[in-house]
């Protein structure tokens, strides 16, 4: 079923009718319920360090095999993105790079393409900071991140 035919359903329902399939949603689809909390409040903190929390424990390495699963990672935050709530992406983005940087600082890990995906990722934060015209706010963060990045020859730039 697409989308058409599901706001031409939705169209037929009364509201006690939508707000109950709402509430079902709530209570049995976790990503609804994370989109109709920051909906309701406007509060991405609890929820941003949640997934904070699975990034960490994705990007940093895990076992005496130092075994990276930062893939995993890039895939939560994609997910994520999916709600289009910049703020949210915004954080988790910037806490990515900077797990990223402590994996790079402590292991001396390098490889092109986790270079290049740390890259990638900081430059959606600072497009999404612009978006917002947050730059101010986030200058100091941004700076930090890109002189700790510098020593590594990483070259991430707002």
């Amino acid at each position: 079923m697409g989308l058409r035919e599901v706001k031409t359903r939705l169209n037929t329902l009364n509201k006690t009718e939508i707000i109950k399939l709402i509430s079902e949603m709530y209570k049995k689809v976790p990503g609804a319920r994370n989109f109709l909390d920051i909906y309701a409040t406007g509060d991405i903190y609890e929820l941003a360090e949640k997934y904070k929390k699975e990034i960490e424990k994705y990007v940093y390495p895990s076992g005496s095999n130092l075994v990276l699963k930062e893939s995993e990672a890039r895939k939560l935050i994609r997910t994520v993105r999916k709600m289009k709530v910049i703020e949210l992406n915004i954080e988790l983005e910037l806490h990515y790079v900077n797990c990223c940087l402590d994996v790079i600082t402590d292991f001396g890990y390098w490889d092109e393409n986790y270079y290049l995906s740390v890259d990638k990722m900081y430059h959606s934060a600072v497009n999404g900071i612009a978006e917002l015209g947050l730059i101010d706010e986030y200058s100091e963060r941004l700076e930090n991140l890109s002189v700790r990045a510098s020593e590594f020859g990483l070259e991430l730039y707002y």
